[in-house]
């Protein structure tokens, strides 16, 4: 994996990436308290068709809480009207970070969506295997 010592905010994809099945991921939520402790920003940039964030909130752990993730910086595509892999929601997410394209970083598992955060200026890596591949991320920062 790439050296990421320049990012200031990293996005993740909720189903597949962090959750499934109503279950953390595991390594899941140790990296993000890991990047916390770092003082990187913890974003989302999730497909949610038309649910709203309490229907689905219903749909994720009970112990996932938008809290983790800053205000501002949690852009569903219900409530911003475009989704994944548009080009247009990873820039959005940019300008809500307030901070250069090169400074962010997207994780998710399908390839489609790690390629157009890449062609948004972002940095990408797609998730394969969660356990292992969450610890080589945590290593990278």
């Amino acid at each position: 994996m790439p050296s990421l010592l320049q990012t200031k905010v990293v996005f993740f994809d909720i189903g597949d990436t962090l959750v499934s099945k109503k279950k953390w991921l595991s390594g899941a939520k140790e990296l993000i308290s890991h990047l916390k402790s770092k003082r990187i920003r913890i974003g989302l940039i999730s497909n949610t068709g038309n649910l709203s964030r309490d229907e689905l909130e219903k749909l994720l752990p009970s112990n996932i809480e938008f809290e983790l993730f800053e205000e501002g910086l949690v852009l569903l595509s219900s409530e911003v009207g475009v989704e994944k892999p548009d080009l247009s929601i990873f820039l959005l997410a940019i300008q809500h970070a307030t901070v250069s394209p090169w400074e962010t970083l997207f994780v998710g598992e399908s390839l489609t969506e790690v390629l157009a955060a890449q062609n948004s200026g972002m940095h990408a890596i797609r998730i394969c295997d969660p356990a292992s591949d969450f610890v080589k991320l945590k290593e990278c920062f």
